[in-house]
């Protein structure tokens, strides 16, 4: 069998196994697979409806996305044809669709995916800077990368760096988890003081850790836990006394509560005002004045 022949029967074989031909667009010759712009439009349109990616194609985008796919597919088959060849010469075994599934399933399990392929390619084109053009997909996945990046409080994380997060979990490429993963490496730098809870605690965030001294302070002040920020530098002396030195150990519960009650903060709420008042009239018992 020519090389020819054999690239057109394993093309063939590919699309007997799904991964050929029919709504991928793509159609087979007898030297290589090939996507038409027709089919690449439909393609494009389709994920991009899954997606929710909210741009416009253009003729450009069609005939470059056209490119990048077929000399994709391409290489991914010359592979397999090779091997296919090699494996045919050698007289193991003559059902050339037997030997590109074997191949397949044995040595390219990640064999070309035009879906895959495809969301890559459009998610390439999504900006994340522009959030008033995101689709929602996009929009919760920016969110969640800004939630996180704000629960470990960290200098060295750029916007540009969360937005590109986003993306990746918006296209699947990390999980929200694994971003999680990525900060607190970054967080044991910065805060060393929870070096190893950070390590010994999969999923926590620095404000997870230090979530008890929050509290105390939210309940001194009457406000709502989520309403205090890491970056406030009342607080931040109190989880992190001299910050990336890492030498002195966070201030504790009951240290937190003491110094939150002592806060200017602390004047300003109904139970300070309450106090002062008991305080005043029982003084003023003490003088002989009122019942």
């Amino acid at each position: 069998m020519d090389e020819k022949a054999l690239a057109a029967a394993v093309a063939a074989a590919l699309a007997a196994v799904g991964l050929g031909g029919g709504d991928s667009g793509k159609t087979i010759s007898s030297e290589a697979i090939k996507l038409t712009p027709i089919g690449a439009k439909q393609l494009l349109e389709s994920i991009a409806t899954d997606i929710q990616f909210t741009g416009k194609f253009s003729k450009e985008d069609v005939a470059a996305f056209v490119s990048a796919y077929n000399q994709k597919a391409n290489e991914q088959l010359d592979t397999v044809v090779r091997e296919a060849k090699e494996t045919i010469k050698t007289g193991k075994t003559a059902d050339v669709s037997e030997t590109v599934k074997n191949i397949i399933t044995t040595k390219y399990p990640s064999f070309f995916d035009p879906k895959t392929f495809t969301r890559d390619f459009i998610w390439s084109k999504v900006n994340f800077a522009d959030e008033k053009a995101l689709g929602a997909k996009a929009l919760d996945a920016l969110t969640e990368a800004r939630s996180i990046a704000k629960a470990f409080n960290l200098s060295t994380v750029s916007e540009v760096e969360i937005q590109n997060a986003a993306k990746q979990i918006a296209s699947g490429k990390i999980s929200a988890s694994d971003y999680k993963t990525q900060l607190a490496t970054k967080a044991a730098v910065e805060y060393p003081q929870y070096a190893d809870r950070l390590k010994t605690t999969p999923n926590a965030t620095v404000r997870d850790l230090v979530n008890p001294v929050l509290k105390v302070i939210a309940d001194a002040w009457e406000v709502s836990v989520d309403s205090l920020d890491l970056k406030d530098p009342f607080i931040d002396k109190l989880i992190r006394p001299d910050g990336v030195i890492g030498k002195l150990p966070p201030a504790s519960v009951g240290e937190a509560m003491n110094a939150a009650m002592a806060h200017p903060n602390r004047d300003k709420t109904k139970g300070s005002i309450q106090d002062a008042t008991t305080a005043a009239t029982q003084f003023a018992r003490a003088l002989g004045f009122g019942a």
